[in-house]
């Protein structure tokens, strides 16, 4: 499955998708690290203001590219997944100037991590399955 996974990401051109996803994880990771940095805890306000800009370009990218191969049903779910987790970290930045404190960076950390953990072995596979099913229907 690994194979038809990277086949399916190199013939359709999204294979810096998979990339952007490890950023992504890595902005939640130096998010992380701050929970126990006390005098660095003011620099999580900025980590989750760059994953949000990273996010939303990110966003803007594999929508464009989802697009062009699956139907619009799939790909406006997918727009709405992608809306929700744009809204959560606008609210988790909202939350962090108001209340900075290592617990509040702790939870923020874990709920990002969850949503995007879901999200990307959740949701991505699915559209991986489906762009498999557009590259045999192909054949």
């Amino acid at each position: 499955m690994k194979q038809a996974n990277s086949d399916v990401i190199n013939e359709f051109g999204i294979k810096n998708l998979d990339e952007d996803h490890q950023a992504i994880f890595h902005y939640i990771e130096q998010l992380q690290d701050l929970v126990n940095e006390p005098k660095n805890q003011a620099y999580a306000v900025g980590i989750l203001e760059r994953l949000l800009s990273f996010f939303l370009a990110h966003v803007i990218n594999e929508e464009q590219q989802l697009q062009q191969y699956l139907p619009t049903n799939i790909v406006d779910e997918h727009i709405l997944l992608h809306q929700s987790e744009l809204v959560l970290l606008d609210k988790s930045i909202k939350s962090l100037k108001v209340k900075l404190t290592a617990n509040n960076i702790q939870t923020i950390a874990d709920q990002l991590n969850q949503e995007f953990k879901n999200h990307i072995y959740r949701y991505d596979r699915n559209i991986i399955q489906k762009l498999i099913k557009v590259k045999r229907a192909k054949l």
